[in-house]
């Protein structure tokens, strides 16, 4: 979607968690999986439109071969993840015929598959954002397999240096990249009263609040 200072962010994938605990208790997804099925799952039902060949998840999960194969072999059994061959390689991918596959998919883009790496990597720079959020396909749940994650930040101190330095962890976790829009208050505020179609259609639509709260009148949030 262009924009106004959004630029391309095109750093590489790694396997990479950032912390989702806040004020020393456990994030709800810590409550409910071990690390690696946090990780996998992030992959798989965070991006359930792309498949992933095994040597790829292990790679990108950052745990012991043994432990990832172990949390694949389940899902397969399951009937939770298809699993196909191309060439030497299984490619895995969240089955959207599974019967819980759109609870599934919604709790992991809530927690670890979305929201818990981009707050736990804003979160040094949260007295310094006035409102964070994600909309766009990712937000609406309706991403494609080379989908980036669209972020509107408002902050009358930060840089865009600053923003993309602070979301490189959750690009990486993410293993999509992270395409951020930065306003000060002052554009922000003068943009959103002259009716500035972009900032009309966005705070219309679906959109997940990071940090703040949205403007009256704005009926996205979820």
């Amino acid at each position: 979607m262009g924009m106004p200072n959004i630029r391309a962010n095109t750093s590489g994938h790694a396997a990479a968690e950032p912390s989702a605990k806040a004020g020393g208790r456990l994030s709800m997804a810590e409550a409910l999986f071990s690390a690696t099925q946090r990780r996998v799952l992030g992959l798989l039902f965070g991006q359930p439109e792309r498949s992933f060949y095994a040597t790829e998840i292990i790679e990108l999960v950052g745990a012991g071969s043994g432990a990832v194969q172990r949390e694949l072999k389940k899902l397969a059994d399951s009937g939770l993840a298809r699993v196909s061959r191309k060439g030497n390689q299984k490619h895995y991918q969240a089955n959207s015929e599974a019967p819980i596959f759109a609870e599934l998919a919604a709790l992991i883009r809530k927690t670890v598959g979305l929201i818990d790496p981009l707050r736990a990597a804003l979160d040094a720079l949260r007295d310094d954002i006035g409102l964070a959020l994600v909309y766009g396909s990712v937000a609406k749940g309706n991403a494609g397999a080379h989908s980036d994650v669209d972020v509107l930040l408002v902050s009358d101190t930060l840089t865009l240096e600053a923003v993309y330095a602070a979301l490189e962890p959750a690009e990486k976790a993410l293993s999509r990249p992270i395409n951020p829009t930065l306003y000060t208050r002052k554009e922000f505020d003068k943009r959103l009263s002259s009716g500035n179609s972009f900032l009309q259609r966005t705070l219309a639509g679906d959109v997940i609040v990071l940090v703040g709260e949205l403007p009256d009148g704005a009926r996205g949030a979820r």
